[in-house]
């Protein structure tokens, strides 16, 4: 199983189903009119999760045990909480 890489344009949110701060870091990014893309994570975790949560650990360089999880373009954000402080230190840095 190949599993999708951050988007080089904007924002990725790797997410899964039935997560509460997943759906909240979406309307966050609507709300900010930040570009971004969705990875369903879902069959990841069925299929090959040790191998997902892996792959994930090697991108951010942290070992991840929650969703969301947030990158803008490669740099790694964290979950929802992260995103929000760094969108507003992009506010306040224009």
């Amino acid at each position: 199983m190949t599993f999708e890489k951050p988007s080089n344009n904007g924002f990725t949110i790797y997410s899964k189903s039935g997560c509460y701060n997943c759906l909240k870091v979406k309307l966050l990014l609507e709300e900010n009119n930040a570009l971004f893309n969705v990875v369903d994570c879902d069959e990841y975790i069925i299929e090959n999760k040790n191998n997902f949560l892996l792959f994930i650990n090697e991108l951010s360089d942290k070992n991840i045990t929650v969703f969301p999880i947030v990158f803008y373009y490669s740099y790694f954000i964290g979950s929802y909480t992260e995103t929000k402080k760094f969108l507003d230190e992009l506010r306040t840095a224009f």
